[in-house]
């Protein structure tokens, strides 16, 4: 048979078998209309990005609609990937909602392939489409995207698996093709959550040194070959996450959502339940935090293999074994109220906000484990297993994967709740009534900012009155220029966009002082004359540091693609 970057031919016929298998689960993302799960302001930073993308803000870091018009440095801070997937659907021609759920369903595509292939590197092909589609119908892969609509974590759980088998194939049989896909592949796993990479190192760490715990030797000289794509993928990201990073600063450390209040109870991991609400203080919650009954069961057998059958696991079965049950109790204490002991040595706990969240590994880890019972129990000669999960885990979790309720809007009255004045044909001049009653609470405000605004600005440029004319106000493409012909006599005009770190004014070839106004918008000194104000939003030292090496690091990679002969010697 053929050979191709997966393996063989019949290889992706079963990736195509597994893909349309999935299908179950997406019904409702391919089906006319569409539905409003809790993240459904995720509509909003697509279009905000795709604002960005087609005006050449790039990299993109300031969205100029939320607020009233006073913007925000939403992408400063907050995961790009998913929005980068949305934007260019909208950009090329899709509607916005359409947009929204195409990113979920490449999510649900990526993660049955690439836990495909992550498995059949160590267990049988029955084995690795079992826990494959395990993976997916998982109760809380159903929250992800029909409850909660959470599109950097369904991502970043699609991407875990996906990213471990690059790693694996890089152990096994480097070469230089697939060092550049581990490098894209890094790097897109990386920019799809913020934190959700750092919270897979022990267990992906944990799991390639339980598979090649007899390869020790093997698994040392391949740390070179893992360690160009890595460092090369920490460079391409660079201009998001060491801005990220070292900016937090500025940004207020409160969050809604304390950590403390959204442990979830025993009861609520173990029995099945279902709900399209809130995740609440103490049992209440009208949210499914269940780790799911074949997944549960999963487990069970395995620890049942442990204790009384350990002769049925051998080599890297009881390795595997060990890691899952072992990562699978951690989880579990990790989702209690009694680990928060531990969670507070995290520097980042407070960002974490919910504890469930870690449902993510119980649904990688008894995805493996369930491929490892198939192979054991097809030693046994019990072949059907394979499918008794894979019927189990669908008829169990189908039901699930479905919203709420089905609406039939379109993009405009989205835009008209997220944004003051804003359609997708422009501006308009009325603010919108629902988003009056839109919060934004996920934007959490600079220090120096004491509330939203709470009205559009009158105009872009002002100043007290009767102290001077603004004479003829200019706006950029992007609104991160703004430029004014002002008469005045010593005074200070406010520029009506939130003041951060980077906006820039000059008049008369000098650089002006900027500082936050009382509101937290941009404060401009002048002195009496006429002048030609320009501000413009730049770079600080630190995203002018973090984008040459992003821009070193992509000049390197393209070199490498190119097979570049003095690039080629670090392969």
């Amino acid at each position: 048979m053929g050979k191709n970057f997966f393996g063989t031919e019949k290889k992706l016929k079963i990736l195509a078998l597994l893909s349309i298998s999935s299908l179950f689960s997406a019904f409702y993302l391919i089906r006319r209309g569409f539905y409003e799960p809790h993240d459904l302001h995720h509509i909003a930073d697509i279009y905000q990005m795709a604002r960005a993308l087609e005006t050449g803000h790039i990299p993109p870091r300031w969205s100029p609609d939320f607020l009233f018009g006073y913007g925000y440095p939403l992408f400063n801070f907050y995961y790009v990937f998913p929005f980068y997937l949305g934007a260019l659907f909208f950009l090329a021609g899709l509607s916005l909602t359409l947009s929204f759920k195409l990113v979920f369903i490449i999510a649900i595509g990526l993660s049955v392939i690439g836990m495909y292939l992550l498995l059949r590197e160590f267990f049988s092909e029955k084995a690795s489409i079992a826990g494959s589609l395990l993976f997916l119908y998982t109760p809380y892969r159903a929250v992800q995207i029909y409850v909660r609509g959470a599109m950097g974590e369904a991502f970043a759980l699609s991407l875990l698996p996906i990213t471990i088998w690059v790693i694996v194939r890089l152990i096994k049989k480097p070469t230089k093709k697939l060092k550049i896909a581990a490098t894209l592949i890094f790097a897109c796993f990386f920019l799809s959550h913020n934190y959700l990479w750092f919270l897979s190192l022990p267990y992906a760490g944990l799991f390639i040194y339980a598979v090649f715990f007899k390869e020790k030797d093997r698994l040392k000289k391949s740390l070179k070959n893992i360690a160009l794509p890595l460092i090369l993928s920490f460079g391409l990201t660079a201009y998001w996450f060491i801005p990220a990073v070292f900016e937090r600063k500025y940004i207020d450390k409160l969050t809604p959502f304390l950590l403390e209040d959204h442990f979830p109870f025993i009861k609520q991991l173990v029995l099945p339940s279902w709900g399209y609400g809130s995740s609440v203080w103490g049992p209440g919650d009208e949210i499914s935090f269940q780790v799911g009954i074949i997944n549960l069961l999963v487990f069970l057998v395995v620890v049942v293999f442990l204790l009384f059958r350990k002769n049925f696991l051998k080599g890297k079965y009881l390795y595997i074994a060990l890691w899952g049950v072992v990562g699978m109790l951690l989880t579990l204490f990790m989702m209690n109220i009694r680990s928060l002991f531990v969670w507070k040595l995290i520097p980042i706990y407070d960002f974490i906000q919910f504890p469930w969240r870690l449902l993510i590994f119980t649904t990688f880890i008894t995805s493996v484990l369930a491929a490892l019972v198939v192979d054991v129990f097809k030693k046994k000669g019990f072949n059907f297993v394979w499918l008794i999960i894979v019927a189990a885990s669908i008829i169990a979790t189908v039901g699930y994967f479905r919203p709420s309720a089905i609406v039939m809007k379109k993009d405009n009255e989205y835009l008209s709740r997220f944004f003051a004045d804003r359609t997708v044909q422009g501006q308009k001049d009325k603010v919108s009534e629902e988003y009056y009653m839109y919060s934004e609470d996920y934007l959490l405000l600079p220090n120096w900012v004491p509330e939203k605004p709470k009205s559009l600005p009158e105009t872009r440029v002002m100043m007290e009155k009767e102290k001077g004319e603004v004479v003829k106000i200019k706006t950029g493409t992007y609104y991160t220029y703004f430029e004014a012909d002002v008469l005045s006599p010593s005074t200070v005009i406010t520029v009506n966009t939130l003041y951060f770190p980077g906006w820039k004014a000059y008049s008369n070839g000098y650089e002006l002082t900027t500082s936050p106004s009382k509101e937290g918008y941009i404060n401009l000194k002048l002195e009496e004359g006429s002048h030609r104000v320009y501000v413009q939003l730049f770079d600080t030292p630190v995203r002018r540091v973090s984008n040459i090496m992003s821009l070193i690091s992509l000049t390197v990679l393209m070199l490498w693609m190119l097979d570049f002969k003095k690039i080629r010697r670090l392969s």
